[in-house]
């Protein structure tokens, strides 16, 4: 088996990704999925290897990013990556015999340092995740979830979970890290951005039904006016418009 780590990035944070590639490894190459034009051309020389490839799209938007990536990839396992992360080189050494020893298990979640979370979590990153080809061949993420996207601006890897669970896809984890995150994550910036909370709702909306969700969404506001005193206006408001948003 081959694993292709898919880096998504965009063409102004390009110069990031020489820190994050490991050193050559047998069976292991990387696909660097770079959205918003086309790089300049010194911007290019930090991929000046035989296993890695750069791939240029103009659009914007991080699942259209990483949907780009399953398309254009080639190896029998995946491993999703960001250009803010430090890769945990035993663990990605040891992700191919992993996926041979849990044969029944088609995508697998790894732990990520720097997130704030207790394993194991319910709540599943991105960055953490490794899946086999037939996944990503059968799965894409929802364009509407994700940084870039127009209205949503998180919640695309719960979708997208849940999407492959419908597909027959099984989740198994280990209490393996395979990264360190050094950026913050999208979803740490729910109080203070509009399009976190709508996606809470369109989240909720998608993968449990739309009535489980306005009673999700009530509890949240609710516990977060009698925890931290926040007005649940405004969240109800947002996070109500992202159930309309995904039923629309």
């Amino acid at each position: 088996m081959t694993l292709e780590i898919l880096i998504c990035t965009t063409v102004e944070r390009l110069h990031r990704v020489a820190q994050l590639l490991l050193p050559p490894m047998k069976e292991v190459s990387y696909m660097v999925s770079c959205q918003g034009g086309e790089p300049q051309e010194d911007e290019n020389a930090p991929f000046g290897r035989e296993d890695v490839v750069l791939l240029t799209m103009p659009e914007r938007g991080l699942s259209k990013n990483r949907n780009k990536a399953f398309l254009s990839s080639t190896g029998d396992l995946l491993l999703l990556c960001d250009d803010d992360e430090v890769l945990n080189e035993e663990t990605v050494q040891g992700i191919i015999s992993d996926f041979e020893q849990h044969p029944e298990w088609d995508i697998i979640q790894y732990e990520a340092e720097g997130l704030g979370k207790h394993y194991p979590s319910e709540y599943v990153s991105s960055v953490e995740l490794a899946l086999r080809r037939w996944v990503a061949d059968s799965v894409r993420f929802d364009e509407r979830f994700g940084l870039g996207s127009p209205e949503l601006a998180s919640g695309e890897e719960e979708v997208f979970l849940h999407d492959a669970r419908g597909a027959g896809a099984t989740l198994g984890y280990l209490p393996k890290v395979v990264c360190r995150v050094e950026g913050e994550s999208t979803g740490k910036r729910f109080l203070a951005d509009g399009r976190v909370q709508r996606s809470k709702g369109a989240v909720f909306c998608y993968t449990r039904g739309k009535c489980y969700a306005y009673y999700k969404c009530t509890r949240e506001a609710m516990g977060w006016m009698l925890r931290k005193r926040v007005n649940p206006l405004p969240l109800l408001r947002n996070m109500y418009w992202g159930i309309r948003y995904v039923k629309a």
